[in-house]
């Protein structure tokens, strides 16, 4: 008898082990299909929509699957969609009535997941999971926010020591900008600058000082970049020193230079002068002659206590310019107006235009928060303070001073602090504070947007019976327009 061939021999252990395979049970998490993410992060502007795709492979139908989209643990999910209908019983707080299915290319295994409204909490790592029965396949997915914030502003000012303080602002970036100063040569500026993020936005602000050493310097630019995108935001100033030098076109002699200074100094002493008694006309005239308008001085606010708006655990003052903290809760009836669990009290006076000022002393009380808040602030129960729900404001508890921005800065001023200034800029969407003894900056919000109108604030922790008390400055001002021609800007020292 012959002997079989070698590969006649292998064929039936070959057909018995394909078989053994086919009858495997199903039920160990494998699947016969994969599910592909995109390879490359997915970019995202902050308030435009995005979807996250994900596709079988092969490209076999989805209909019938369970698909899922989440981010850290499978439930709660971003979405759900299973048997062919949406399941929001499952899907993350955060998503709800932000999301939508895109099953237009089911069948042939293409699904996708749009998210409305994008927001920076929504930067980071998605997963998406097919099922099927108990076989199943996922994927992971990277979205990167982008915030590209408004053009930058320029402000300048001249500081005691007759240097030139530059500060550029913006807002509405994510994530950290880069910020780059030139003079007009393109030589890089050194430059200090401080990032805050918004308590209900996560978007960044920015704001970046520079005090050109240079004198040659005449002009300076601030730009700004999202390191995700390609695109800058450039603001461009020419700095008031250069308005006394001498451009080459126009040397004609030694003597210019003198008459030109002459001139100024005559211009300007007839213009301190009549400003005096007829500031709004000189104003219009300048604007009609120059094309630009000077800022507008500080309103220097008289405020008053508003009792109505003021917690039971509050005593104001007859002349509504002093409140204290009270051992025990008036008894006092219920209104929307005021607040009922915080210690808190807001002034009579709504600001929804202009430039404020005001000073208010907080003495060596142990506890207190000083600042603004939106009109239409709640009243009721605890209140967040966080500008996220409307409200700037310094906050000194328990021997640490910080600002009640998101998230919180600590704050360590050179001396105590006794009395301090509140500056409100509307236009500007800036409230900055200072310390009143010396006119230093403590700490700025800014790139704001208003909502509504605004109120001053305060709040007075602790069982502790000293005071807080509104200073009245408008008799200062006065005395100090008397002596020299005008009141003085919030961080001025004399």
């Amino acid at each position: 008898m012959s002997r079989p061939h070698r590969g006649d021999a292998t064929l039936p252990s070959f057909l018995v082990t394909f078989i053994f395979l086919q009858l495997l049970p199903a039920g160990n998490g494998k699947s016969d299909f994969c599910v592909l993410g995109p390879p490359d992060p997915l970019l995202a502007l902050v308030g435009q929509d995005k979807e996250l795709p994900c596709k079988l492979s092969p490209n076999i139908s989805a209909e019938g699957m369970e698909l899922r989209w989440y981010r850290d643990q499978p439930s709660p999910a971003v979405h759900v969609h299973k048997d062919g209908e949406d399941v929001y019983e499952e899907q993350m707080e955060d998503y709800r009535g932000r999301t939508t299915f895109v099953g237009s290319h089911m069948v042939r295994g293409e699904v996708a997941v749009r998210i409305r409204n994008v927001t920076v909490s929504d930067n980071g790592t998605y997963h998406c999971v097919f099922k099927e029965h108990t076989s199943h396949s996922q994927a992971t997915l990277w979205l990167k926010v982008a915030g590209l914030g408004s053009s930058p502003r320029i402000h300048v000012t001249g500081t005691q020591d007759k240097s030139i303080r530059a500060e550029c602002t913006s807002s509405g970036w994510f994530p950290e900008p880069k910020v780059e100063w030139l003079d007009l040569r393109g030589e890089p500026v050194p430059a200090e600058t401080h990032f805050s993020a918004s308590a209900s936005t996560g978007l960044f602000a920015v704001v970046s000082t520079v005090t050109p050493q240079d004198r040659a310097v005449e002009g300076l630019t601030c730009s700004i970049s999202n390191p995700l995108l390609p695109e800058k935001k450039v603001a461009e100033t020419y700095l008031p020193a250069a308005l006394f030098r001498r451009p080459p076109s126009t040397e004609r002699g030694p003597a210019l230079p003198l008459i030109l200074t002459a001139l100024g100094l005559v211009t300007a002493a007839i213009a301190c002068a009549f400003g005096r008694s007829h500031k709004e006309d000189k104003s219009e005239e300048e604007e009609a002659e120059t094309g630009t308008s000077a800022e507008a001085e500080p309103s220097h606010a008289s405020l008053s206590l508003d009792p109505e708006t003021g917690s039971p655990k509050l005593m104001v003052s007859e002349d509504r310019k002093s409140v204290k903290r009270l051992l025990f809760d008036q008894d006092l009836s219920p209104s929307s107006k005021r607040f009922d669990q915080d210690p808190c009290i807001l002034a009579q006076e709504r600001f929804d235009a202009g430039r404020h000022y005001w000073e208010v002393e907080v003495g060596g009380r142990r506890a207190w928060i000083l600042g603004v808040c939106l009109e239409s602030l709640g009243r009721e129960g605890r209140i967040p303070k966080s500008p996220q729900h409307g409200l700037w404001a310094l906050e000194f508890y328990k021997k640490k001073l910080q600002a009640l921005s998101y998230p919180r800065t600590r704050l360590s001023p050179p001396q105590p602090l006794w009395r301090v200034g509140i500056f409100l800029d509307f236009e500007a969407g800036e409230i900055s504070f200072h310390n009143a003894a010396d006119g230093s900056q403590i700490y700025v919000f800014s790139g704001l947007s208003f909502s509504g109108p605004l109120q001053p604030f305060f709040c007075l922790w602790t069982h502790d019976p000293r005071p807080l008390t509104i200073c009245s400055v408008v008799r200062e001002a006065e005395e100090d327009t008397e002596s020299s021609g005008g009141p003085d800007l919030p961080g001025d020292s004399r």
